[in-house]
């Protein structure tokens, strides 16, 4: 499997990409999808050819409870190595920080609520491909994502794709891509929200994420600029 950009456009950056996953309690697992007045839009999605996905309804009390048990359980065997590791020996974390989720910087859209889509009617993120999303896509499809000198793309692989070529799900021309920004309160630091530049969004896990915040913002800086 392989894909090149054209003869006269640069590859920048190649790395795996998926819509985020919510972490904190009432959305462990999940994923919704908004317009800006926090409205569900996900049959309107389905309604222009998304397949259907799992329904997002967060989670009652009791139903957070059991997930925050279950993760301090877990957190708590990465803890115990670590003290174990340390003993006698430097600080450090080599077992995994289980602080390294950090703190919500949007309680709104990360504790409460969990969109990976943004979008009033129109909009940008509302032409994304469904294969970004992990509930929906085949067992062992990935999807990937290219930045260009130019654009924006995203690429579909399947499971037995071999020397195949990708496919090309979905582009942008970098000049509609507002800016990246790392969000922090995610599994291992590696989400991402890419805004465009009428005002939609969404929520991408990526691999390489603070690089590949950095090489989107200063991309996006050069379109300013030129």
């Amino acid at each position: 499997m392989d894909w090149y950009p054209p003869r006269d456009e640069t590859l920048l950056m190649r790395v795996n990409v998926s819509f985020a996953t919510g972490t904190a309690p009432k959305v462990a697992g999940l994923r919704s999808f908004r317009d800006t007045e926090r409205r569900d839009i996900e049959g309107e999605l389905v309604a222009r050819g998304w397949p259907s996905g799992p329904a997002f309804a967060v989670r009652g009390k009791a139903d957070s409870a059991s997930v925050r048990a279950l993760d301090i359980a877990l957190l708590g065997i990465p803890r115990l190595l670590n003290m174990v590791a340390n003993a006698g020996a430097p600080s450090g974390a080599p077992f995994g920080d289980p602080q390294s989720a950090g703190k919500p910087q949007e309680p709104e859209n990360e504790v409460e609520d969990f969109p990976v889509v943004w979008a009033a009617p129109g909009t940008t993120a509302r032409t994304l491909p469904w294969q970004l999303d992990p509930a929906r896509r085949p067992k062992g499809y990935r999807t990937e994502t290219v930045l260009t000198d130019r654009r924006l793309v995203v690429l579909g692989v399947e499971p037995s794709a071999g020397l195949a070529p990708a496919r090309e799900l979905w582009d942008l021309p970098g000049e509609r891509v507002a800016g990246a920004e790392l969000m922090t309160f995610s599994e291992g630091g590696s989400d991402v929200r890419i805004r465009f530049t009428d005002g939609s969004w969404t929520r991408w896990k990526t691999g390489d994420a603070a690089k590949f915040v950095a090489r989107i913002n200063a991309e996006d800086g050069d379109n300013e600029r030129s």
